[in-house]
């Protein structure tokens, strides 16, 4: 009987031998595939990115950056560099605001020494506060300053000198401004 014992524990070693062999060529060919599978993206990844920096700088190249600085927050319309400029004030409802705006540039680019202007857009979210029913354009102090409708404002060291309010008196201005 002893020899059926032996003979049985031989192969239970032998066994758990063959079992513990498997599971290690098992998990070295899971690492082993782990490792191809991530070597393959990062491959990938690099082609990726060469070619996105490659389209970057190629793009940057074509394209120049240029800084509006004409529009401006209502609560700077006192304390613009030049000591005398315009100001149009307008809401984005106002179907002459184009109009407007073409006569400034037309201004500005056919005048020799014409005054800068600057364009508040009433509906940008840091003006809402300057909102109301009644316009207060003839101020000395920005925190009084209320808008109801586009205007025209001219500014000189600070302070208003002159408004123009509602379509009529904003395109006479800006007509007689250009002549």
């Amino acid at each position: 009987m002893m020899s059926k014992t032996n003979k049985n524990s031989k192969n239970n070693k032998k066994n758990n031998t063959v079992s513990t062999d498997n599971e290690m060529s098992k998990l070295i060919l899971l690492i082993l595939i782990v490792a191809v599978v991530f070597v393959a993206f990062y491959i990938v990844t690099l082609f990726i990115t060469k070619n996105d920096e490659n389209d970057e700088i190629t793009n940057d190249e074509n394209i120049e950056a240029t800084i509006q600085y004409e529009k401006i927050l209502a609560g700077n319309i006192l304390n613009q560099k030049p000591d005398e400029y315009y100001i149009l004030i307008y809401f984005g409802d106002d179907n002459y605001v184009d109009l407007y705006k073409n006569y400034l540039m037309y201004y500005s680019a056919t005048v020799s020494g014409a005054v800068p202007y600057y364009y508040v857009d009433m509906d940008d979210v840091f003006n809402k506060s300057f909102i109301s029913e009644k316009s207060k354009l003839n101020i000395s102090n920005i925190k009084d300053l209320k808008v109801s409708e586009t205007a025209l404002l001219r500014i000189q060291k600070g302070k208003v000198i002159s408004t123009y309010e509602g379509k009529d008196n904003i395109t006479g201005k800006l007509g007689r401004m250009t002549k």
